[in-house]
């Protein structure tokens, strides 16, 4: 229990003094002259801010090492009961890491939040305060329980099916239509339900799948110019070219980012054709491709699992990967392709029936 008391005391201080660096002139930052109370939950200290103009307002803190996502979407409702219980303004949670579905997680319940890679989001109403700034994707400290991953083919596998495939859904179903191990699967079921991108009810089979967050989880652990083998190429007669050629090509291919979303997805004009084919020198010597370090407008990829070739489909005569495939290789795409993975998710939005099965 000292032990415990003693990091959240410390991990408090270091945030005070990251959130003191960033405060505007003449505001004060300090702790509360009046201990936290509470009868089912008591806040872990309380933090006195002070505007330039005299105006004072309390904040609730709540100190963790960690924080999953699904423990930010339980904390909100607690800390906001806290709140009004000290007649303070808002809620802060303090952590070493915080993952970015963590800080969606808090941002959603309006709980402001600090970690010690630079994750900071302070908001106040009165005295009107707003703060803002960006630390670390990846936590550089990661526990044992935190090692596993989405990396590697099986756990792709278990994505797209989750993605493609309507809950509910148990482990060794879900098993079979990804073709993974059963054990497998559950462990990266516990990962995904600390994320709070599924839930399972008592018989653990997953009868919720939040698919826009599960997709960003997976862009962590995974990009689709390192996951798999990229190769630039240049086609100097330009993009329409190219896809002439695509359509007459007599090889296995599946085209991916903004050349692949589907019809009434809003996107802009694509400058870059990504093509999974299983041989990308082959493809490029069939195909009359020059290799380029700079001034591509192809990338040829050579799959990394036979995943890639599930559920492929047409669009303008050209096999096209899943949508759940393209919308992560525009997340980890470059440009604007990230940009261009909103549009995408939108559009998945609004037609669901037809891309999930």
């Amino acid at each position: 229990m000292r032990n415990t008391a003693s990091f959240g005391n410390s991990l408090i201080t270091r945030a005070v003094e990251v959130l003191s660096e960033r405060l505007p002139d003449r505001w004060l930052l300090s702790p509360a002259n009046r201990k936290s109370r509470g009868i089912d939950y008591r806040p872990d200290a309380l933090l006195e801010v002070r505007g330039p103009d005299g105006t004072r307002t309390l904040i609730v803190v709540e100190a963790k090492s960690s924080v999953t996502a699904a423990e930010a979407a339980a904390l909100g409702p607690r800390l906001e009961a806290a709140a009004r219980e000290n007649k303070a303004a808002a809620a802060l949670v303090v952590a070493s890491y915080l993952s970015p579905l963590a800080r969606e997680r808090l941002r959603t319940a309006r709980v402001s939040y600090i970690d010690l890679t630079g994750n900071v989001r302070v908001t106040l109403d009165r005295p009107g305060l707003f703060i803002e700034t960006n630390g670390a994707d990846r936590n550089p400290s990661p526990q044992r329980t935190d090692s596993r991953s989405l990396k590697g083919a099986s756990a792709a596998r278990i994505v797209r099916a989750l993605c493609d495939w309507r809950p509910p859904v148990g482990v060794r179903e879900l098993a079979r239509l990804a073709g993974t191990d059963p054990g497998y699967a559950t462990r990266i079921f516990a990962l995904l339900e600390r994320e709070d991108v599924i839930t399972r009810d008592r018989e653990r089979r997953v009868t919720v799948v939040n698919w826009k967050d599960l997709l960003r989880r997976w862009a962590q652990d995974y990009a689709v110019a390192s996951t798999n083998r990229a190769v630039a190429y240049l086609e100097p007669r330009g993009i329409d070219a190219l896809l002439n050629k695509l359509r007459k090509y007599p090889v296995r291919l599946a085209l991916t980012g903004s050349g692949a979303v589907p019809r009434g997805t809003a996107a802009a004009s694509t400058r870059v054709i990504s093509c999974y084919v299983e041989n990308p020198e082959q493809a490029a010597a069939d195909l009359g491709l020059r290799e380029v370090e700079s001034g591509s407008n192809v990338l040829l990829l050579e799959p990394f699992d036979s995943v890639i070739w599930e559920r492929t489909r047409d669009e303008d005569r050209l096999t096209c990967v899943a949508v759940s495939q393209c919308a992560v290789d525009l997340l980890t795409g470059r440009g604007r392709e990230p940009s261009e993975a909103e549009g995408l998710f939108a559009w998945m939005e609004r037609n669901e029936n037809a891309w999930r099965a």
